[in-house]
């Protein structure tokens, strides 16, 4: 009988210390923690790490809470732009628990916060990228994924990252405010086209391409034409002032002769004379030339020893 209730009293002291020594536990360094008692939070914060005390259990419970920066890598979903073309968008959300409290209240656990956040990001991002085009058309749009304007020119800009930063503050808003969630950070990592549509829209881009080659060559030919034009004005300018100044100094030149040979003449005029017949002698005379002269011809007297 004695040992029995020494037996007793042994397991009662046992399950004493087993039921006092869990009002004791830590927080470790990556987990913030809660204590609920009967299911309701204690405190307004999450508890720091280390160690604490709290009522033995079932009175109180923890709930503890990974602190650290986390990574969620979402799935590619298939999204509609402003211009109604299906796109498969890639994103990451990058966030960490900002109220413990809320969060334990709402989400509780990663796995069920990762697919709220899911939800939010489907409808936010959906939301940014449904009211950008795929491709400018004509310039009636100033944004859009696949920047090709009218007039053979690039009038969009790819805006992926603003449409990534459009979604994010909004899903940071509501994930904060109804789940306790701080989001840091939402990128788009991948854009791409379903298959079904990649052929259609490549070979669109392939004719838009085609039609701005187009465009820069009659363009280049046009300029080429005028280039060659003003060239052709130019040399013909060019040749003209050429022989006027050919003419100017053909001009001078023989004024210079003439005076050079006005001031010979004057110097000694018989002279002068002698010379030029000479030159006429030696213009219409050659060693096979048979002439006949008047006696008085000016040019025998050049040959008559008395001239």
């Amino acid at each position: 009988m004695k040992s029995a209730i020494k037996i007793l009293l042994v397991t009662f002291a046992v399950l004493t210390f087993v039921w006092l020594s869990s009002s004791i536990f830590t927080i470790a360094e990556t987990e913030t923690g809660i204590v609920t008692r009967f299911g309701r939070p204690l405190g307004d914060t999450g508890l720091e790490p280390g160690l604490h005390v709290k009522a033995p259990w079932p009175i109180d419970s923890v709930v503890r809470i990974d602190s650290r920066l986390l990574v969620f890598d979402n799935e590619p979903a298939e999204m509609l732009t402003l211009d109604k073309k299906n796109v498969l968008v890639d994103s990451f959300v990058t966030w960490r628990v900002a109220d413990p409290i809320r969060f334990a209240q709402t989400v509780r656990t990663r796995l069920e916060a990762e697919a709220r956040l899911l939800d939010l990001v489907a409808s936010e991002l959906g939301a940014a990228v449904g009211a950008v085009p795929m491709i400018v058309e004509d310039g009636n749009a100033t944004e859009a994924f696949l920047a090709i304007g009218g007039e053979g020119m690039a009038t969009g800009t790819v805006v992926l990252d603003q449409v990534a930063t459009q979604a994010e503050a909004e899903v940071a808003a509501l994930a904060r405010e109804s789940f306790g969630i701080e989001v840091v950070d939402l990128a788009i990592n991948g854009f791409n086209l379903p298959r079904q549509n990649r052929r259609s829209v490549i070979e669109r881009m392939q004719a838009e391409r085609s039609r701005i080659a187009t465009f820069y060559r009659s363009e280049g030919e046009q300029e080429a034409l005028e280039i060659e034009a003003d060239a052709a004005a130019e040399r013909a300018r060019i040749l003209a002032e050429a022989e006027a100044e050919a003419e100017r100094v053909r001009g001078a030149g023989e004024a210079e002769a003439l005076a050079l040979l006005a001031d010979a003449y004057n110097r000694d005029p018989e002279f002068y004379r002698f010379l030029r017949s000479l030159e006429s002698w030696e213009t219409i005379i050659d060693g096979d030339t048979t002439i006949f002269l008047e006696s008085d011809s000016p040019l025998l007297e050049e040959l008559d020893g008395d001239g």
